[in-house]
């Protein structure tokens, strides 16, 4: 599995049960990684990717994503267990969050593969980290 999630710039996904943010060339950026593979998201994600031909709706999207599926992961859990890849976007921002991503991911074993900055549709500048399993 490959899991991508977008976090604010102390680690914050959730406020009040609600993403923090969104960007449309973000959610571009993340069907383009997804291509030619499967998206899974849980329900309250998939309007974001509406109309996406790859994408998978479930209720437990960390247990049914398959070694090359991608795993947009918002409001759902996750597992290390079966990742290979982590693409961490950063909003270099900071939102009022209740939900925190607890996640080193040097710590956990990957490896920084590459880091590049875009600028989205809401956003000045966000940050994409590529890590891959060592």
């Amino acid at each position: 599995m490959r899991l991508i999630v977008c976090v604010d710039e102390r680690g914050g996904l959730l406020f009040n049960k609600r993403r923090q943010s969104r960007d449309r060339v973000l959610n571009m950026r993340i069907l383009e990684l997804s291509q030619g593979a499967r998206l899974l998201v849980s329900p309250y994600s998939a309007k974001l990717f509406e109309g996406a031909d790859n994408l998978v709706i479930s209720e437990e999207p960390s247990k049914e994503a398959g070694a090359l599926d991608f795993y947009f992961m918002e409001d759902k859990g996750y597992s290390l267990s079966d990742c290979e890849e982590i693409y961490l976007f950063n909003w270099n921002r900071h939102y009022p969050s209740d939900v925190k991503l607890d996640l080193d991911c040097k710590k956990a074993g990957f490896r920084l593969e590459s880091t590049r900055e875009f600028a989205g549709s809401s956003h000045e500048k966000i940050t994409e980290e590529h890590y891959v399993k060592e």
